[in-house]
Order: C-alpha cells, then structure tokens, then sequence
C-alpha cells in the first residue's frame, strides 16, 4: 500500500440552535448536547412562547458555561431574524413549516447548512386485522399527550369502514380512563401553549360534527380531548397541522384508498400503521415515505437514542438523537495520505503508448 485513506470529524464551528415552544427544555438542550459533543460552539434561541422554561435555560447556561462559548438569546421573531442573518456555520431548527422555509432562505444566502425539524400531518392507519383495543389506548396516548402538542401525534385518523363504529367506542373509553368526565377540571391534564393557539384550535372545531368533547375553559386557556367525525380532505381541520387536542377521523374501504389519501399530501413527519397483516405492512412501508413511524404503537419511536429522528420532504431534512447528533454537528473530512517510498512515474506527464496502456491496465 503506497497510501492510507480515513476520515477525520471536526465540528462546524458555531451552531445556531432555534428551539420550540412545545418541549422547550428537551428539543433545546438536546440539540445542544449534540453540538457540544461535536465541539462546536453554540448559540441558542430560546422560545418566546414559553418564557418560564427559557428564563431556566438561560440561567442554567449562563452558570456553566462562558458566553463565548454558548449564548442563550431571547427575544421575538424580530430578534431570531438578525440571528438568521450572522454568518453561522450550522443552524438547527425546530419548528413549523412556515418558518423553516424562512430559515432555509436566510442560510442559503450565505450557503450555510441546515438541518430542520419540522412537522406536517402525520397519519395514523387502523386497518381491520389490528388490535383494536389496544390501539385505542396506544392512540389516545400519543394523541392527547401534551394536549396533542407534540409534532409526532397522530395528526388524523384513518379508519376502515366496518370498523369504526366499535373502534369509536374503544377512543371514547380510553379517553375518559386517562383523563376523567371532566378533563378540563384535571390538573394533569396540559393547557395550550398560548391564546392565539388556542383560538386557533377552537375555529378548528367549530361547524364539524363532534362526536366526543368539543368543551372548552378559556380561561385556563384548555380544550378537552376532541374526536370530530365526517372529516373530508376539505375540511379547515385537514389544510394545517392541528397541533393540539382534536382527533379528526375519516375512512377507507381498502388499504389502497388510505394509501391515495396519505398520498395527496405532503411527506408527515410520522405515520402509525396499526394491523397484524403482515402484507399490509410491507405494503405500507414500501409505498409511503414519511420521517419515522410505528407499528402498532405510537410516538415511542423518539424514545430510542439508537435510531435517528427527522423528517423528509416537507417535513424537515437531516436527522439527530444519539450518535446521530453528534453526526449532524460534524463535518467529517476525508483524507488521503500518500507515503513517499514509493512514486509512480505512470502519473506524470508526458503520457506515451507505454504509460496509456500501464493505465488502462490499472483501470480495468
């Protein structure tokens, strides 16, 4: 061997962390885990939305560690946008569609690499073979979790026909076990984040038929678990994602219908496909494209560091968690290095009949 090839990681250098508003500790400090792993240096702007949480954040940095090398940044979308347009040498972003678009624009300007975290609406299948009952509880669980705050809920549910009806009682049963006959007055149970959202949510519900909940406490800002039934791909419900505590249903005959529906929107960050038919699941998962999923469950898929997390398509790209982050915050240099025992005259110019032929030689 006259040479040795490898690969060295390095970091990027400064990485600017936007972090959201719905988790704001956990998708903050465990980007910035990432990043410190990699030994970058880090910005973090901290979510405006949850001003407590970020108020600890900021304390908890500004006592372990120099500002040179992480800084907390608060403020409004006013002060993300001068962020947005420092020479950075990494951003990571979690957050809408909307803004991650604005994100991407800022970074392409001075050709900095990104990784987002978006959302979208993640479908949940139930095709007949499932467990039904457990996959009404394992749904309300990851649906209602956080007042369905959270970016990997079942954004909409996909029933077959001749199931709904047994399945709807099964939703029903498990709501009120997890949150009583009166959610609202339950001090587990997560307010929304803030009034624009939850006006938000409450137009969402208005004029479409609800089968269960529908209640709402203004005051403590609380919707209770919500079902809506009759929902159509053109219902206001179906044109953004929910992002909160309202499960709209809709129906399929066949497992192509469903896959038809999941297809005329955009890639989900996730997608739950409950059955115990195996070619089902095959199908499912050669023919849908979506960030990470579950079979037969919901959400769990974050609770492991061994796989990476992200989206694809309209719901984010590059993906963290793990060693996956510290992955993401590195650049790995590729490196060849030649010894000098030995120099090949073959190389150099002039190139006569002999040398053409050694080369073709060498290239076969």
């Amino acid at each position: 061997m006259s040479c040795k090839e490898f690969y060295k990681k390095e970091p990027y250098g400064v990485a600017l962390i936007i972090s959201p508003w719905n988790y704001p500790f956990l998708l903050c400090i465990e980007a910035l885990v990432g990043a410190i792993a990699a030994g970058n240096c880090a910005i973090l702007k901290v979510a405006e939305d949850s001003p407590n949480t970020s108020s600890v954040i900021s304390k908890m940095i500004e006592e372990f560690f120099p500002p040179e090398y992480i800084a907390v940044v608060n403020g409004d979308k006013e002060v993300a946008t001068e962020l947005l347009e420092q020479k950075m040498d990494y951003i990571f972003f979690t957050g809408g569609v909307t803004v991650g678009k604005i994100v991407m624009e800022k970074a392409a300007k001075n050709l900095i690499p990104v990784t987002l975290e978006l959302g979208g609406k993640s479908p949940c299948i139930v095709e007949e073979s499932a467990n039904l009952k457990l996959a009404a509880k394992r749904i309300v669980f990851g649906k209602y979790l956080n007042s369905g705050q959270t970016c990997v809920a079942p954004d909409y549910l996909l029933i077959q026909e001749n199931i709904k009806d047994e399945f709807e009682k099964y939703l029903k049963e498990y709501i009120t076990l997890f949150y009583t006959n009166e959610p609202l007055k339950n001090e587990d149970y997560t307010k929304i984040v803030n009034e624009r959202h939850f006006n938000r949510l409450v137009n969402l519900i208005k004029g479409e038929k609800i089968i269960y909940g529908g209640d709402i406490d203004r005051e403590l800002l609380k919707i209770e678990p919500t079902i809506l039934d009759k929902i159509t791909l053109d219902s206001p419900i179906m044109q953004e994602e929910i992002f909160g505590p309202i499960l709209p249903i809709m129906t399929f005959n066949n497992i192509k219908e469903a896959k038809e529906i999941v297809l005329k929107g955009e890639k989900p960050l996730s997608l739950y496909l409950f059955t115990t038919n195996k070619k089902i699941e095959k199908e499912i998962l050669k023919d849908l494209s979506y960030g990470s999923g579950c079979i037969n469950d919901t959400i769990i898929q974050l609770a492991t560091s061994k796989m990476p997390f992200g989206g694809v398509g309209n719901s984010g790209m590059g993906s963290y968690h793990g060693k996956y982050s510290f992955d993401t915050f590195s650049h790995e240099k590729s490196i060849v290095k030649k010894y000098n025992w030995i120099d090949l005259p073959i190389r150099y110019m002039p190139y006569n009949d002999l040398k053409l032929k050694l080369l073709k030689m060498f290239l076969k």
